[in-house]
């Protein structure tokens, strides 16, 4: 009987390949599931809750990243971290190519905030949350995303650090800075709050 080693080599080689796409697949999926409604919720404060464009945000960067995850390296650092390193950078390149700002009656019009609660409690958390993003698309975008990361995504400051490609220290004075304009605004435009 003939036998040629060449393509049973080929063969395995392509098993292997493909089990370890089939893995690599999975692991994404696992990996994305977590950090999915994270990452939509970064990217409508930073995009002033245009729910559109961060949809479509988030479907380039779910993109980019399963392409780009044969890159990621566990010991570097978290999964989360890695895919809100991308989500920042893919974020600052859309604002390089659309230098467009939306007034806040474009999004009242919009109808961006939530929709009127039926008890008073929850009425009330929804106009402080109101109030809260309102100021948060009235800051500077450095701002925003600190506070962003730093409260509503709940990450820490290395974490922040490594995404935005700051130094630990650079972010924890942005925040504080960050905070005091926040506490300002906040206070000049509600002040019986």
């Amino acid at each position: 009987m003939f036998y040629n080693k060449q393509p049973v080599s080929e063969f395995l080689t392509f098993v292997t390949i493909v089990d370890h796409t089939k893995f690599q697949h999975d692991r994404f999926i696992a990996h994305y599931h977590e950090h999915k409604d994270k990452l939509f919720n970064y990217l409508m404060v930073r995009l002033n809750y245009d729910r559109q464009q961060a949809e479509d945000l988030l479907m380039d960067v779910v993109l980019k990243a399963y392409e780009k995850f044969h890159t990621f390296d566990p010991e570097k650092g978290a999964f989360r971290t890695w895919i809100f390193t991308l989500t920042h950078n893919h974020l600052v390149n859309f604002w390089r190519s659309n230098k467009k700002s939306v007034s806040l009656d474009e999004l009242d019009e919009k109808g961006i905030y939530p929709a009127t609660a039926e008890s008073g409690e929850q009425a009330g958390q929804q106009l402080e949350t109101q109030k809260i993003h309102h100021i948060l698309s009235l800051m500077k975008e450095g701002g925003k995303e600190i506070i962003t990361l730093r409260y509503l995504q709940e990450l820490d400051y290395g974490e922040i650090a490594r995404i935005t490609g700051k130094k630990e220290g650079a972010i924890r004075t942005g925040l504080s800075r960050a905070l005091s304009r926040f506490t300002e605004l906040y206070h000049k435009i509600y002040p019986s709050s």
